[in-house]
């Protein structure tokens, strides 16, 4: 084994300056390169924590605006049903008054039906007593008779208005 001093030498030379020249290249190129790079994965981590913070700060503001909609929304059911209560309770005293008018209005309606009534039963009365009045007269009848005759009837015909009222 022949070991060369001087071809030794040449290459440790040789890989020293190959170590400079890398080394060179290394830090004028890719070191700056790499720095920009873990700059960059820092801000992008830096980003996405910021973005996380946020998200978080909407995800709370939307759960509160969620709750603050819950709450209105169930104050309107709330107050609509009291509403409608109200208006059901409204509508129930028309309906109680309006059937308290047309049964007042009935009442009068049959009264005036029943005074109908009255008058003609009356006139009826009357005529029939001036039928009976005319076959009386046919047979002869003293004045006295007569006039006992109409007083008894026109009693009557009060006696019975009396009690019917």
């Amino acid at each position: 084994m022949d070991l060369n001093l001087h071809m030794m030498i040449y290459q440790i030379v040789n890989f020293i300056i190959l170590m400079v020249i890398l080394g060179w290249i290394f830090n004028k190129f890719i070191r700056p390169m790499l720095k920009k790079r873990a700059d960059d994965i820092k801000n992008a981590f830096g980003e996405i924590e910021k973005q996380k913070t946020d998200v978080e700060g909407l995800k709370r503001e939307c759960h509160e605006q969620l709750d603050m909609i819950k709450n209105s929304v169930k104050a309107e059911i709330e107050k609509a049903t009291v509403e409608g209560s109200h208006i059901k309770e409204a509508i129930k005293a028309e309906a109680l008054k309006e059937s308290e008018q047309l049964l007042e209005k009935a009442r009068r309606e049959i009264e005036q039906e029943k005074q109908k009534a009255l008058s003609e039963v009356r006139r009826e009365v009357a005529t029939l007593s001036m039928l009976a009045t005319k076959q009386l007269l046919r047979r002869e009848i003293d004045e006295t008779t007569d006039r006992k005759l109409v007083e008894t009837f026109i009693d009557d015909l009060g006696k019975t208005d009396i009690k019917k009222n």
